[in-house]
């Protein structure tokens, strides 16, 4: 999942540290296991942030820094640091995870501490974003499983659809070819219900509004148009 999804959780100011401090060359990071990475900021004194996770394919990332405002439970410019330079040299370590969440320092757990409007506010948010993520990981999850089973019987398929499908143009092919590869296999029952539905749930993961990109949601809309026309025509 790309870090920007989360950016909610990080004031622009902080962000706009936290990329500092990475282009800086202040962070450096390890990773010791498949489900953490370890993150160094070279400052006086120099601090700890820890990315960790309960398993591999666990959908939550648990995020926590040494300073004091970590200590606060605030996503502070060094986790956000972080996250950045784990995106550039291990992205792979973000596959399966969908949420964030703040990891609560030992002190805090240890004394009672009466809740911030900051904290409470952060809160609010992970809260929120928590639900709105409910059908999107389930659909995210969706096209994992899709892409896995289409790359072992990529050679069977192919075989099976040039002996009992007629040929189609290569862009009509390509274009569904990306909705299969996105969880939603046209071929079977194509239609202009089967693609308005599809790209109705696809544009809740592409749109940027949604936590994609302006490149995502394009490449969705062109694919679109072109079975779109392709209906169309065959129904001519």
């Amino acid at each position: 999942m790309p870090v920007q999804d989360w950016k909610h959780f990080f004031k622009a100011e902080i962000r706009s540290s936290g990329l500092t401090l990475l282009s800086q060359d202040k962070v450096s990071i390890a990773q010791p296991s498949d489900t953490e990475i370890i993150g160094y900021i070279r400052i006086s004194p120099p601090l700890k942030v820890s990315l960790k996770s309960k398993s591999i394919s666990s959908s939550t990332l648990f995020a926590d820094c040494n300073c004091p405002a970590g200590k606060k439970n605030v996503f502070c410019k060094h986790i956000w640091a972080v996250l950045l330079a784990t995106e550039q040299k291990n992205p792979d370590f973000f596959d399966e995870k969908i949420e964030l969440e703040k990891t609560t320092s030992t002190a805090q757990k240890t004394e009672k501490v009466q809740p911030t409007i900051q904290s409470n506010t952060y809160a609010d948010k992970q809260a929120a974003y928590k639900e709105q993520q409910k059908e999107k990981q389930s659909l995210y999850r969706k096209i994992q499983y899709q892409k896995q089973k289409l790359r072992k019987n990529d050679y069977k398929k192919s075989k099976e659809s040039s002996s009992e499908q007629p040929e189609l143009p290569f862009d009509v092919e390509k274009a569904l070819n990306y909705f299969s590869q996105n969880g939603f296999d046209l071929k079977e029952s194509l239609s202009n219900e089967a693609l308005a539905t599809a790209k109705k749930k696809l544009s809740r993961i592409f749109h940027p509004d949604y936590g994609g990109s302006h490149e995502e949601i394009l490449e969705l809309n062109r694919c679109s148009e072109i079975i779109a026309k392709f209906l169309k025509h065959t129904s001519k």
